[in-house]
């Protein structure tokens, strides 16, 4: 039985899950470790999820960025004696008998994104997704069942929870959809004067020129530079809202915000950072870029700056635009041997789209991802862009996504074709690939969902070949522990689970000399050891 605590409690709290608000030691790609199951992740994360900063009142001393934009919003309407941020394990502090709306911003609550779904089906044991779990968890917390507050749901992941149908059985008032700074207050408000509200509220558009700027810090110091893309991607959701940038002032003022609180890192936040105050068809404007981040860095108390997002087609365009942005960005990086014993070099990553090698793909779906150019030559702009940031030390994090509508064989095969391409330019980077998923805003959003199940083998190529590449590159000293754990997790559970279709691809990952029925013979860069070479690798570390 759930013991009772008595409190006045603020009217007004915000949170998120314990998973989502956290800085994983000041690494935002740990937090990729959440889209893994429950049972692994939250063992490997068991630390960090139990070790959120907090004030000496107990309130949230960083948190999620968007939650952070509510507050600004709420404290400006209701006064901040009416609002308080606080993480999960501080919630008795803060809600009470007076207490009459929980706020929780979350963007993967059902584990539902490209990453959860991709990654907790392909090791398919160990419970749902941490993201889901702790999202369970945290709508469930008995302090919430006690007292029975509005609960008010936003973030990017509110479409799962209606996709799912779990809206009432998780006891969720309302849903936000969409930007919070047109219609959250009014939103509010209603709930406080008891008014009935819509179960489901799709925001409007705001003016983005009077958004707030945060009254505490985000998790990783971050930061919006801009919002919105406008690229058109329809797997996309931001890609189709109109580009906004913000002013230098009214990010140096966020920036001091983070500072002030301790963070000694800035995270800018953008759906690519070359769209900053961009020029007609997406031309990159060097000058404003440039002084971007010239002053970011030289902000006192500034001593890491991080990316999220960017495209490569600037690059292109513009090559002096690396070479004025690194010597910027080398100093303030993260990725250095002084933070970590594994980087022997220091280097800049980012996040970038490749998405596909399919021009045709392209076209149909993603027609201005390379303005100011033309689709037509997708992959040699990719290699071409890939090449340049390698010349300048940036070694991107890319996203390869297969399984998108209507796709065929011949588009598979121009996706390997690139890989294969990228390989042997000796590329510097990280894969992630990717199933498609319908998102709600996309354009895309009525297309058919991918799965394992439904991958054909070259799609499960797909897969096993960027992972191939990931190890080659980034553990290239534990490729003999690395290929026979795949091999043994495949044979365990990927065989019985997906069917024939996935153990060629899957044995070419272990490092085993499978010839390619794709390739119609073996890659030698692929099939480097055959299995007596890699057992006896075992027995000489072993033993």
């Amino acid at each position: 039985m759930v013991q009772k605590h008595e409190t006045k409690g603020y009217p007004i709290v915000l949170c998120a899950s314990r998973a989502e608000a956290n800085e994983y030691d000041n690494n935002p790609f740990a937090a990729f470790i959440c889209t893994f199951p429950r049972k692994l992740s939250g063992y490997a994360l068991r630390d960090f999820l139990n070790d959120l900063p907090t004030n000496s009142d107990g309130s949230a001393k960083r948190t999620i960025y968007g939650l952070r934009k509510v507050e600004a919003l709420l404290i400006d309407a209701f006064g901040k004696e009416s609002v308080v941020v606080c993480h999960y394990k501080e919630l008795e502090r803060f809600i009470g008998e007076d207490t009459k709306i929980v706020g929780i911003s979350s963007m993967d609550p059902m584990g539902l994104a490209y990453v959860s779904t991709t990654y907790n089906s392909l090791i398919g044991f160990g419970g749902e997704a941490l993201n889901a779990s702790e999202f369970f968890r945290l709508v469930n917390h008995p302090v919430i069942k006690q007292y029975r507050p509005k609960v008010v749901v936003g973030g990017a992941g509110t479409w799962q929870i209606h996709e799912a149908h779990m809206q009432k059985s998780y006891g969720i008032d309302v849903l936000f959809q969409g930007e919070s700074e047109a219609d959250i207050v009014t939103i509010f408000q209603q709930l406080l004067d008891g008014q009935e509200v819509p179960k489901v509220v799709e925001a409007h558009k705001p003016n983005r020129d009077i958004v707030p700027i945060i009254r505490h810090a985000a998790s990783y110091g971050m930061v919006e530079i801009t919002r919105g893309c406008g690229r058109g991607c329809q797997f996309c959701s931001p890609t189709n809202r109109t580009k906004h940038s913000f002013s230098l002032d009214h990010i140096l003022q966020e920036v001091k915000v983070n500072v002030k609180s301790g963070c000694k890192t800035i995270f800018t936040v953008t759906e690519d950072i070359f769209l900053y105050k961009s020029k007609q068809k997406f031309i990159p404007n060097r000058p404003a870029i440039v002084d971007l981040y010239k002053t970011i860095s030289s902000c006192p108390g500034v001593e890491y700056i991080l990316l999220s997002h960017a495209s490569l087609a600037p690059v292109i365009y513009d090559p002096k635009l690396l070479e004025e942005l690194t010597p910027i960005l080398i100093e303030k990086t993260k990725w250095n041997p002084k933070t970590s014993e594994m980087y022997k070099q220091p280097f800049i990553s980012v996040e970038v789209g490749i998405e596909t090698g399919s021009v045709r793909l392209m076209k149909k779906y993603m027609q201005g991802k390379a303005l100011p150019y033309s689709v037509d030559k997708w992959p040699e702009l990719v290699q071409q862009g890939i090449g340049l940031m390698n010349d300048h030390d940036w070694w991107p994090l890319c996203t390869i996504m297969t399984g998108q509508p209507d796709e065929t064989e011949t588009d598979v095969q121009a996706t390997l074709e690139l890989i294969d391409d990228l390989r042997n330019q000796h590329a510097k980077m990280f894969y992630t690939p990717v199933l498609f998923i319908p998102l709600k805003d996309a354009l895309l959003s009525d297309s058919h969902r991918t799965n394992l199940d439904a991958l054909t083998e070259s799609q499960w190529e797909i897969l096993a070949r960027c992972w191939k590449n990931n190890i080659d590159f980034w553990s290239p000293d534990k490729k003999w522990i690395y290929g026979p754990m795949f091999f043994l997790s495949h044979w365990l559970y990927a065989r019985w689970r997906h069917g024939k279709k996935a153990t060629v691809p899957m044995m070419r990952l272990a490092g085993l000399p499978i010839g390619h029925r794709i390739d119609k013979s073996c890659d030698t860069d692929y099939c480097e050891n055959s299995l007596k070479q890699i057992m006896q690798e075992i027995k000489n570390r072993l033993f």
